[in-house]
Order: structure tokens, then sequence, then C-alpha cells
């Protein structure tokens, strides 16, 4: 007996063991290059027809070293998130989707196409950026991309396959020409709850740019109450909007115990004149459950009180009723009394 509980016991653990450096194994399949790009964003002014120099520097932390590809593409933003879209494939810029006025892709040159980041070391990418004189004022969007030229490989460990998975890593350039531009946004979206039972609330603002250049709304979500005091504020996201898309901001206001009527607003300005955006809508907050507690335990309250006092006071009522009876008694007692006492002769009327 004691050996069959050993065996299965050692079976056991060189079952876990494997199932450990099998999980451990997955983990470092799923691990990605060391490599980091800096900076990962930079916003640029240029005039038309003038050249600009910048650069972007790719760093390889790794213990060998990685060879990959250099390029350029544009990218735009057609989410609500912000998430940047690069355009592979230059047939698709122009079309309704991809507006070609926001492509930078072509004035953007790289001296190398293919480079090697040695162990531990990096690479600066010069990058030059010819404008045109005939750009229009406005924003234009393009990235510098490393690519290795190894795809990962991502293990499944529940099926042992293998899934290859491109990395890349891009540097994202913003560019505005010089001139004025076109700002303009409007809040599309302003809403939360109508009715809530407890808080806090959450309050939904969408905003879209119909500018020609990227903005950043500063500006906060304000709750107050039926007096017109501050109950709670918090402000908007940091965010980017890209011509011609919504960018929605989720913001949670309030307690979990409020009662009574309250007013939402938002108050936000944006680009470089500061325009204003705002909006605002009412909403109720009742929990109806305590208050519905509350007035059952008061109708209870008023229902045992009438009836005490119902009670007390048909005791009070007997007890008067009792007392006229008395009085009445002792009225007519005093009367025979009385009677009785004149009918009786005097001691002197005894003595004649």
């Amino acid at each position: 007996m004691k050996k069959t509980a050993l065996i299965i016991a050692s079976f056991l653990l060189l079952l876990g063991g494997v199932f450990v450096a099998s999980r451990i194994h997955a983990q470092e399949s799923l691990q990605v290059l060391p490599l980091t790009v800096v900076p990962p964003k930079q916003e640029v002014l240029i005039n038309p027809g003038e050249k600009f120099s910048t650069s972007v520097k790719f760093l390889n932390q790794a213990d060998s070293p990685v060879t990959g590809s250099l390029y350029v593409l544009d990218f735009v933003v057609e989410d609500n998130v912000g998430t940047p879209m690069f355009l592979d494939n230059p047939q698709v810029v122009g079309t309704t989707q991809i507006p070609a006025k926001y492509s930078a892709a072509k004035w953007i040159s790289i001296p190398d196409d293919t480079v090697t980041i040695a162990s531990k070391g990096n690479i600066s990418v010069p990058i030059t950026i010819n404008v045109p004189k005939t750009a229009v004022p406005g924003g234009r969007y393009a990235a510098v991309l490393f690519q290795p030229a190894t795809n990962l490989t991502m293990e499944d460990s529940e099926s042992a396959l293998e899934t290859p998975i491109t990395v890349r890593l891009a540097s994202l350039i913003y560019i505005r020409v010089a001139g004025p531009i076109s700002e303009s946004a409007t809040v599309t979206k302003f809403e939360g709850p109508k009715f809530l039972e407890y808080g806090p609330a959450s309050i939904t603002t969408q905003i879209l740019n119909q500018g020609n250049y990227h903005i950043s709304p500063q500006g906060d979500v304000t709750l107050k109450d039926i007096f017109g005091r501050v109950v709670a504020k918090s402000k908007l996201d940091a965010r980017n909007i890209f011509p011609g898309t919504s960018r929605v901001y989720t913001n949670e206001l309030g307690q979990k115990l409020m009662i009574g009527k309250f007013t939402t607003t938002l108050n936000a300005t944006y680009g470089d004149t500061g325009k204003l955006l705002t909006a605002s809508f009412v909403m109720w907050v009742l929990p109806w459950r305590i208050m519905l507690a509350i007035l059952l335990a008061l109708i209870i309250i008023a229902l045992t009180g009438t009836m005490w006092y119902k009670r007390i006071k048909k005791k009070e009522e007997k007890l008067v009723e009792e007392l006229k009876e008395e009085k009445t008694e002792l009225e007519e007692l005093k009367e025979e009394l009385k009677d009785k006492v004149a009918g009786e002769p005097t001691p002197k009327e005894e003595t004649k």
C-alpha cells in the first residue's frame, strides 16, 4: 500500500514539473524582442517649401544583433480610441476613407532601408522632411518604422503549435504645415444616465474634430447639485483627436450615496485660440429602495401611533364617562341625604 502511494505521488510530482516547464516555455515564447524607439512621437512645424531634419533612434537590448527593414508609411486614425492605422497599401490613399490631404510619407526620406542593430546597441536614423511650396496649411501624419527580418513565434501551450508574429516599431511624426489652419470641433455626444439609484455616474463624451489639424481638448466634466454647488469634477484625458475623427471620453462622477437633481456640465477648450466646447444635461439620483424602506417605516410608526392614540383616547373617554356616572351617583346620594335630614325632627321638637 505504501509503495503504491509513493508511486502515485512521484507520478504527480513528475506531471506537475512537466506542466510548469511547459508553462515557462510558453511564457518565454511570448516574450517580445527588447526593442525600443525614441521618441515614440514627435510634432514639427514646417513652412511650405522648407526642409526639416530630425532623427529617430532604435535601441536593441537583446543579447544578439537584430537586422530589419526601415520604411516610411502614412497613418490615419479612424476609430474613436486613437489607434493609428498604417497604410501599407499606398493605393488606398486618396479614397473617401483615407484622405490624401493628410498624407506625408512621400515628403519623408531616410538614407537606408536595411539596418542591423548591434547587441545592447542602437542606431540613429536621420530623417529629412521636404515640404512642397504648394503644401496646404494643416496636419500631415506619417511614421518611420523598423521591422525585424525574422518573425517572432508564439507557441500555443494547448496545441503546441507555433504562430509567427510580425513585430514593427513605429515613431509617429505629426507635421504641421505652417499657415492659417481650420480649427473646428463639436460635441456629438454628452450623455449619462437620466436616473440613478446610486452613484457614481458614468458620463460619456464624444468630440468630433472637423478641422484639418489634430486637437487635444482640455477641460472638466462637472457635477452640480440643485443649489449650484459643485459636487464632483473630473478632467478630460489628454488625448489627440485627428482630423475627421471622433474621440470618446469616459468620466466617473459623484459618490455612491447622492440624493436629488444634479446638472452635469462639460467645459473644455481646444486649438491655438482656445475655442470652447460646452454641453450639459440633468440627471436624478434617488436611492428609492432606501427611501421606500424609510417611508414604510414612517407609515408603520404613524399607524402604530394612531392605534395607541385611539386606545388612550378611548380609555380617557371611558374614564370620563365613569367619572360622570360617579358624580351623578354622588349627587343622588347627596339629595337623598338632604331629604332624610329634612324629614327628621329637631331636638327642640322632640322636647315639646
